[in-house]
């Protein structure tokens, strides 16, 4: 399955949710409402769709931040083993349904409620940077993804390269990326939590179309 999930043999529930993760990461705007209720079609269900998508959103932040950062990640037996371990707790850790399928956000998007949160704690706790500055960020990135955020301010130049490869190609960060942030006057932290933004940014881009393509209209 790693190695194709197309050919793999799964059952055609999870093929058909590994597709729409796949869109979803990769072609965002392919997102439409045929395409979810084509996957809804094969078994996946509004509970299950949006656990679906929960999953794939903080994969989709967490491999930015790990590719910006240059966090060790495990390979071979290693991968198969957190695989096996992931698969086990998923079958006793069972929450309960959202109490709502989603909230309408500060931007107007629908997203889960608790992802809105974040978002907003993000863009407006006490930090490094200013809250002008993280809101500028999470407007550069996702324009990358062609979606425009409104009122948000200017990101400086110095800081645009890092960014758009975090939003669109992160696998591509070296260390070089982060050094240049530095040579411009920014300190870790404030790396941090602009990179933590930026991917945040980033990440939001396929599970809103999701939730628009669902419950949007």
């Amino acid at each position: 399955m790693l190695a194709d999930w197309k050919t793999a043999p799964v059952p055609e529930r999870t093929r058909a949710a590994l597709s729409l993760l796949e869109v979803a990461t990769l072609r965002p705007r392919e997102v439409s409402p045929e395409l979810v209720r084509a996957v809804q079609g094969a078994g996946i269900d509004d509970t299950a769709l949006r656990g679906l998508m929960n999953v794939g959103f903080h994969y989709n932040l967490i491999n930015r931040v790990a590719d910006a950062f240059d966090f060790e990640r495990p390979k071979g037996a290693a991968l198969v083993k957190l695989a096996k371990a992931l698969n086990l707790a998923s079958r006793f850790v069972k929450g309960a349904p959202a109490r709502v399928p989603f909230v309408v956000g500060a931007d107007g998007v629908r997203r889960p409620e608790e992802a809105e949160a974040g978002r907003l704690r993000l863009l407006s706790a006490p930090g490094v940077t200013s809250p002008d500055l993280r809101r500028a960020v999470d407007a550069f990135v996702a324009q990358k993804w062609g979606v425009t955020r409104p009122g948000a301010g200017v990101v400086p130049e110095a800081l645009q390269p890092f960014l758009s490869k975090l939003a669109t190609a992160a696998y591509r960060m070296t260390d070089d990326d982060v050094a240049g942030l530095r040579t411009a006057g920014f300190g870790d932290e404030a790396i941090y939590e602009l990179t933590i933004v930026g991917a945040m940014s980033a990440a939001l881009i396929g599970l809103d179309a999701v939730y628009e393509a669902r419950w949007g209209g």
